[in-house]
């Protein structure tokens, strides 16, 4: 799981990995580009140790003595005078306008004999002609220099071993063994000097370079890409800690200790005022698909039993919570049962919306005790509701079936004096006459009051709910959200059960713990939360539908409800 949640966590923010590590390959790409490409010419050395002319017995121990002195010497003299200055007369007539750095590089050992051992002196120039000269110049001038400074030791050792010849200047003195001794010192370095040689000598001359060893083009944009990537991972991890966002449902579920009764697809950002329930207007919809899955999850925690009012809220407005409370009560009216849709919310009501009723009159009016229950209730038929876009099709609907319809003016509770409209709670069947029951009956908020919050704590609040409830299979509460104002919270004490409406779009983590610190202390039950656009929630989840010109032998097709 944590693997998967790391993987999670990339894909999130894909953009921004894929936009540093671009941004990073295209500085490194610029970098190759603004780079002179530099070209790099060795030359290898073979160190071989000095014969001893007067004695070869001791070449061993010499080579122990001197050979790491000797093999050292090479680093710091290859910049010296000496030698770049003999490799500049070894230079001259060739181009070096490039110019070049020389240095000398490790000993390799070749063969495992500590006595052989190469070195190598490596020039790096712009130009590849330029790089091979100077290596080879440099390598060449620090061989003679090395040849010259034992000749000249050796010729210093020689004059002074003359001088001290020239003392013994009687045949006894030039009998004695000191006098031997220097005679054979002085034929020792006038051979050495004879057969004098550098103890280093020139083994691979270099050669002119074809590629560049500077700047390395796939090194570097490799290590550039590796650098994207891991600064684009660090800094999405990084966001992702930042970032209040809800992205995890089932860290939400954990947290809020709710479980999921439905999944909503996304809403548009703003419902236009005059909106259709999907239920009606779209009943194979994917929207009306989760509605009906809501419904049946809601059966199973109690709503045909004990639960007979639930209140719908939300952490803050435009999550949703309107639309799932329009589309689960028209839901449950269509599957048979009797629902009333109240609207508690009286300070952005938009139940009348939706619904396409009249909000002249309402839950304020009865509240205000300026009309009655039964004069406020709306019952909406479901077959031709709201048949055009804007037209508040209830009354029209009930005056074409036959429904007791009349007329008041409530002074100060219209907009304008607009008139309120009062519905019986029954319909007459104009064939038969008889009286038949209307499933779906909607309560909205009415006039905006001056005292909501004390309308939503009143207990006569809680005794319009209880009679709706008693009249009623189920009643459905929209109220305002939790962390605006406290109308939720003194709503619960008033219904039996509350659902939670969460838009993953909009809350933020600190919302939900605040809302989850507020749910705690709701008296009635916790029946779960309905997520809106969820990540996995999308039209394909509900695709199974009906088209037209599917159904056997012409039927027209099925609706999608159950």
């Amino acid at each position: 799981m944590a693997l998967l949640s790391y993987l999670a966590v990339m894909s999130r923010w894909k953009w921004l990995i894929i936009g540093v590590t671009a941004a990073c390959l295209a500085a490194g790409f610029g970098y190759v580009l603004t780079r002179t490409p530099m070209y790099s010419a060795t030359a290898r050395l073979l160190y071989v140790q000095p014969v001893t002319i007067s004695n070869p017995l001791i070449q061993g121990s010499y080579s122990q003595t001197y050979q790491a002195p000797d093999i050292a010497t090479i680093s710091a003299m290859v910049g010296s005078g000496q030698v770049s200055g003999g490799a500049f007369t070894l230079l001259k007539g060739k181009d070096t306008s490039a110019g070049y750095v020389v240095k000398a590089t490790q000993p390799i050992d070749t063969s495992g004999n500590s006595s052989a051992t190469v070195v190598g002196i490596e020039a790096a120039s712009a130009n590849p002609q330029t790089a091979a000269d100077a290596a080879n110049a440099t390598a060449q001038a620090f061989v003679d220099w090395r040849r010259d400074t034992k000749g000249t030791q050796v010729q210093d050792a020689l004059t002074a071993v003359k001088a001290a010849l020239k003392a013994y200047t009687t045949s006894t003195a030039r009998e004695s063994a000191e006098y031997l001794q220097l005679k054979q010192s002085e034929q020792a370095f006038e051979l050495q000097l004879q057969s004098l040689s550098s103890d280093f000598t020139i083994v691979a001359p270099a050669t002119v370079p074809t590629v560049p060893f500077s700047p390395r083009t796939m090194h570097t944009l490799a290590l550039a890409g590796s650098l994207g990537l891991l600064l684009g991972m660090v800094l999405a991890f990084l966001f992702e800690q930042l970032d209040t966002r809800v992205r995890d449902e089932r860290q939400m579920t954990e947290m809020l200790g709710l479980s999921a009764l439905g999944h909503l697809p996304s809403l548009t950002r703003r419902i236009p005022e005059g909106a259709g329930v999907q239920m009606l207007s779209d009943p194979s919809g994917p929207m009306a698909e989760a509605i009906r899955v809501l419904r049946g999850n809601l059966s199973f925690t109690g709503v045909d039993g004990d639960v007979r009012s639930v209140l719908i809220t939300s952490s803050v407005r435009t999550e949703g919570k309107s639309v799932a409370a329009s589309n689960l009560a028209v839901s449950m009216a269509l599957a048979g049962q009797r629902v009333v849709l109240v609207d508690a919310d009286f300070r952005r009501p938009r139940i009348h919306s939706y619904m396409r009723v009249s909000n002249v009159v309402g839950l304020s009016s009865v509240l205000a005790r300026r009309a009655e229950l039964s004069d406020a209730l709306v019952p909406i038929p479901l077959e031709g509701h709201g048949s055009e876009k804007g037209e508040v099709a209830v009354p029209e609907a009930l005056v074409r079936e036959g429904a007791s319809v009349s007329v008041m003016t409530l002074a100060g509770l219209g907009h304008g004096g607009e008139p309120a409209l009062q519905y019986s709670s029954r319909q007459s069947d104009g064939a038969s006459g008889s009286d038949v029951d209307v499933l779906l009956r909607v309560l909205p908020s009415g006039p905006l009051p001056p005292n909501p919050g004390e309308m939503a704590a009143s207990q006569r609040f809680g005794e319009i709910i209880g009679l709706l409830a008693d009249t009623a299979d189920f009643v459905i509460v929209d109220s305002p959200p939790l962390l605006e104002v406290g109308d939720a919270g003194a709503m619960a004490s008033k219904v039996d059960g509350v659902v939670y409406v969460v838009n993953m779009g909009k809350v933020r983590w600190p919302m939900l713990e605040r809302s989850r610190a507020q749910l705690e202390k709701f008296p009635c039950r916790k029946l779960g939360m309905v997520i809106v656009a969820a990540k996995r929630v999308h039209k394909a989840v509900y695709g199974y539908q009906y088209r037209a010109g599917s159904s056997p032998g012409g039927a027209p097709p099925a609706t999608g409800r159950p």
